[in-house]
């Protein structure tokens, strides 16, 4: 007859080494945002303090001090709640045991479940609506003139993948609105940026282009080459520091045109009301089968919609 209580240390062992994956199987995208955790309440404040200007001073004796008032804007933040549960046969420790070791079946499925949720949490944060004001409820989206349409760089009428003239106009921009600079970078401020696979494809095939490819400048003496890791991806390049994801949006309407991003270090953020947290059980009203249940709540937006940069760029295989 199958157990119908699940020991305490069994629990114990499958969220310790739920933990210990996490480690090696983590979001791709979380080290690019400021992450809080133990976040409580219905929603979360960012305040963000406004440009203030100065006055000139007359050379008037014993003038009046002109304050300037220091404003903020609320940015809100209200958490996203997220469970997973998957079944298994009725409780046996011995035959269990496996799945919930580093690299079991279940540990592995609930492991990278958790990570694409917070990439996709991420990313839809970044791109996505944020709100703002009082209470909430003023919407806020990416500036007009932080969005590089699918055919900067090329005549109007035809679309091109991620180029070097698109990450330059990208560090341009953020350089004009002052949210990247020498400021910013005494600051320790650096600079991040997601590609999906076929982006970065088509900017490696770039140094192989004739001279008539907008990009082929990629390992030319103007520009340091880009830093590949161990698997030749792109990691550095141009002070931009790359990630790959296959979770970036299609533009609307659109099976070809996704969207990649440049932002500064400081501009996501991602906070977390519940960590991944699991249980096991079993569940009387499914023949006993036993449950491995994973739940977590977090949300993301950005600090100021003007540091981040949304790049158009055909997204075709060999493109």
């Amino acid at each position: 007859m199958a157990n119908t209580a699940i020991p305490d240390h069994f629990t114990t062992q499958f969220g310790r080494n739920f933990e210990l994956g996490l480690q090696q199987i983590t979001s791709r995208l979380q080290k690019a945002a400021i992450v809080e955790t133990d976040c409580t309440g219905e929603a979360k404040t960012h305040n963000k303090v406004l440009s203030v200007s100065d006055n000139e001073s007359t050379g008037e004796r014993y003038g009046d001090t002109i304050w300037q008032e220091l404003e903020t804007e609320k940015r809100w933040i209200r958490p996203r709640k997220f469970d997973l549960a998957t079944p298994d046969a009725p409780f046996d420790e011995k035959l269990l045991a496996p799945t919930i070791l580093p690299g079991g079946t279940h540990i592995q499925l609930h492991q990278a479940a958790y990570a694409r949720r917070t990439d996709r949490v991420f990313i839809e944060g970044m791109f996505g609506a944020n709100w703002k004001g009082k209470d909430g409820t003023t919407q806020t989206d990416i500036p007009a003139a932080n969005l590089i349409a699918d055919t900067f760089g090329y005549d109007a009428s035809t679309s091109c993948p991620l180029t070097v003239d698109k990450i330059l106009h990208a560090k341009a921009i953020l350089t004009d609105n002052e949210s990247y600079g020498d400021d910013a970078r005494a600051r320790g401020i650096s600079l991040w940026g997601v590609m999906t696979p076929n982006m970065e494809e088509a900017l490696l095939r770039l140094a192989n282009a004739g001279s008539t490819g907008a990009g082929n400048r990629l390992f030319s003496k103007d520009f340091m080459p880009p830093v590949l890791d161990d698997n030749g991806n792109i990691s550095f390049f141009l002070g931009v520091n790359w990630m790959r994801s296959t979770l970036l949006p299609y533009a609307s309407g659109s099976q070809t045109i996704r969207y990649g991003a440049i932002w500064t270090s400081d501009a996501i953020f991602l906070d977390f009301w519940k960590v991944a947290q699991t249980t096991v059980s079993v569940r009387a009203d499914k023949k006993n089968a036993t449950q491995f249940f994973t739940e977590y709540a977090m949300n993301a937006c950005r600090s100021d919609d003007a540091k981040v940069v949304r790049i158009a760029c055909l997204n075709l295989v060999g493109a």
